[in-house]
């Protein structure tokens, strides 16, 4: 098995053993538990066995990627669960599958025809706000807290920050257990070392080391092939970003144009502004068309609208900078095949003009899970849930001393590639309450994970600087019925205006023009809408 991908199935399969936790509900074995049961324990376990099982429906998503046709509801994990549901329980657990790429559609169907299961599944927070607004799910935060103890205990930073509408919660969130991941600046520092340089810290730095790339060329790929800057076109098949660099400009994050790859906009006395409707927005974009005009950025960067140039100029050497989510190890690794003494390492956020560093880390809340109005017995559902949340290891990690070890407080895979095969195609979307199965691991953590010293040299500072840096922007928890008219029509424009200043002979002239057609496409009114929803949440 190639290393890299190694690394990532261990990085998956491995997560902080909580302190006091009971053997009995890691269920790591797959034994039997707990053989001194209370007799309080006992006698309601036999109540329960004496009742007639209570059932629950179960939505999981079908990706079709089993290495061998099993499907998902024929699993090892899946029957374990379902009998431990109705033994421990009395829940009698039914999955149904729906394709990944159908969520959306088949689940308007269901819901619109009272068919759903009684857990539904959406990464899509506006659908719950559509649904919330209809009537069509349960009203959650009686049912938690009578019925999901273990829930609350195991997700609150999720429920803290996702799942409610107008204050009102109507969906569970799952926790993403590591949030060091997302956008991040990389340089070359075999480049660096060669030229005698220290990796930026604003973006003015940025420019003297990016010259400093053009016209000395570190790599010896000439000069004519040096790529300082790569970077493809901006839209969503892009495998680079604007991130890093935008925040150093002083451009903030926000519940803006999601869709597109850079921060969203400033909130200046409490009025939201979008990015390019800002003067912190018009000084990056003149600061990126100077780069251009001097070369100091894939000049391929209109028309490479699939990344392929930029790909090809990390994997042959040739660029000396990024703003990407490949983490540093990864792109040391590709980059090598060609150059074998390239190191890529994390460039940690610029300063901006007030001294502040700021980045975005991925959020704490994740799937959300919803209860529809059509389910009779909505309490099954959040004991359900529950039940998941106390057996948390086995959708995270499989059973103990058969997928994995424990080994100083993480789980280690006993046979990565057999799980693979085995578990690893499917349990994320078991797992409905947490994604990812750890936190940012240390470095002795990572030095556990391989013994290549370099690893943990490279993948310590990318983790670190999400932890001192990374935030995240206000939310909005309601619908935004101007957003749904005009975010699509503006995100596009975005895209082909902001692209055209990069590389315009004018930039004044045409800056202009991209801020005119902003407002004639009703980005004023969208930014507004923002500012009144935001407002709406402090105000309550």
């Amino acid at each position: 098995m190639k290393k890299g991908f190694m690394l990532s199935l261990v990085l998956a399969m491995i997560t902080t053993i909580f302190a006091g936790c009971a053997k009995s509900n890691e269920a790591g074995s797959g034994g039997s538990g707990n053989a001194t049961s209370s007799a309080s324990t006992s006698t309601q376990s036999e109540t329960k066995s004496s009742e007639k099982p209570q059932k629950v429906r179960v939505s999981l998503w079908d990706r079709s990627n089993s290495p061998d046709g099993t499907k998902i509801t024929d699993s090892i994990i899946v029957k374990w669960l379902q009998e431990k549901a109705l033994k421990d329980e009395n829940l009698e657990v039914e999955y149904v599958t729906l394709p990944r790429s159908q969520e959306t559609d088949k689940l308007n169907v269901w819901m619109a025809s009272g068919g759903a299961p009684d857990i539904v599944i959406t990464y899509n927070a506006g659908l719950v706000y559509q649904y919330a607004e209809q009537g069509g799910i349960w009203e959650l935060d009686d049912l938690l807290d009578q019925y999901g103890p273990d829930i609350k205990k195991l997700v609150q930073p999720a429920l803290d920050v996702a799942g409610t509408y107008k204050g009102v919660r109507y969906a569970i969130p799952a926790l993403r257990m590591n949030q060091s991941g997302g956008p991040s600046m990389k340089i070359r520092q075999d480049w660096l070392d060669k030229l005698g340089m220290q990796a930026p810290t604003t973006l003015d730095e940025l420019y003297t080391v990016l010259k400093a790339f053009k016209e000395k060329d570190p790599g010896g790929v000439g000069k004519e092939n040096v790529v300082p800057w790569a970077l493809p076109t901006i839209n969503q098949s892009a495998k680079a970003f604007f991130f890093g660099p935008m925040w150093g400009a002083g451009v903030n994050s926000g519940p803006g144009l999601v869709d597109l790859y850079m921060p969203q906009g400033n909130l200046v006395d409490g009025q939201f502004h979008s990015a390019i409707d800002t003067p912190e927005g018009k000084e990056f974009f003149a600061f990126m068309n100077k780069l251009y005009k001097e070369g100091l950025i894939s000049k391929e960067f209109v028309t490479d609208v699939n990344s392929q140039k930029f790909t090809q100029q990390m994997t042959t050497g040739q660029a000396g900078f990024v703003d990407s989510n490949e983490d540093p190890y990864i792109m040391t690794t590709n980059t090598r095949k060609s150059v074998p003494e390239a190191k890529w390492v994390t460039v940690m956020p610029f300063k901006r003009k007030d001294g502040t560093q700021y980045m975005d880390k991925t959020g704490a809340q994740g799937l959300l899970n919803m209860i529809p109005k059509s389910t009779k017995n909505p309490e099954a559902a959040v004991r359900y849930l529950n039940f998941l949340a106390k057996n948390i290891s086995v959708v995270q990690s499989g059973f103990e001393d058969v997928h994995y070890k424990v080994d100083d407080g993480l789980r280690i895979p006993i046979d990565p590639d057999k799980n693979a095969k085995e578990i690893g195609w499917y349990l994320s979307d078991l797992n409905l309450l947490t994604q990812g199965y750890m936190g940012s691991p240390t470095k002795e953590q990572l030095l556990k994970l391989d013994p290549d010293p370099e690893y943990a040299e490279l993948m310590a500072p990318f983790y670190e600087q999400f932890q001192k840096y990374g935030g995240s922007g206000p939310g909005i928890d309601s619908p935004r019925p101007v957003a749904q008219e005009k975010s699509v029509n503006l995100t596009k424009y975005a895209y082909e205006a902001l692209s055209k200043a990069v590389i315009a002979s004018d930039f004044e002239k045409e800056w202009t023009k991209t801020l005119d057609g902003w407002i004639k496409l009703g980005g004023r009114e969208y930014d507004q809408e923002i500012t009144e929803k935001l407002a709406e949440i402090r105000n309550r």
